[in-house]
């Protein structure tokens, strides 16, 4: 078994396990993590936030079958999951990151995820790009570095 089938097939067993009361928790965790997004951010965040997760446990649980896009990210598996581990990041939030940068090869905000300044994350020619990427390097909270998106090139 390939390294992204065995990643595959351990993501879908553990969103099998989840239920409500995971969706719950990580809706706390987000609203946590977001508290100082300015407000008229925040709630779309969480929101953005929670549509991925729900999305990829569902996805998950009807039997993901795609082709991994495990070679797109600049980050080893087991740093990711060092990563996760370090800011305490429920099960659910690391299936999500896990799922999304790993598998479906797709930036951890979405595009079209607003940003102060009037700019949001982008999809060009098959690579995201994401206005904050760098400015976020050094936040220990931020899973930026995990991320797939690269910084939006300056005009």
């Amino acid at each position: 078994m390939k390294g992204s089938d065995a990643l595959i097939m351990a993501l879908r067993n553990m969103a099998a396990t989840l239920g409500v009361y995971d969706l719950m928790e990580v809706r706390v965790f987000l609203e946590r993590s977001c508290r100082f997004v300015q407000e008229r951010y925040r709630a779309i965040y969480v929101d953005a936030y929670m549509s991925m997760v729900v999305d990829s446990v569902l996805d998950l649980k009807a039997g993901f079958s795609g082709t991994p896009e495990m070679d797109d990210a600049r980050y080893s598996l087991r740093d990711a999951l060092k990563r996760l581990d370090e800011i305490h990041a429920p099960e659910i939030v690391g299936l999500t990151v896990l799922y999304r940068t790993y598998v479906k090869g797709e930036p951890l905000h979405p595009p079209g995820t607003p940003f102060p300044g009037g700019f949001e994350v982008e999809e060009k020619d098959g690579v995201y790009y994401c206005p904050v990427k760098d400015k976020q390097k050094d936040n220990p909270e931020a899973l930026c570095d995990i991320c797939i998106a690269r910084q939006t090139p300056l005009p």
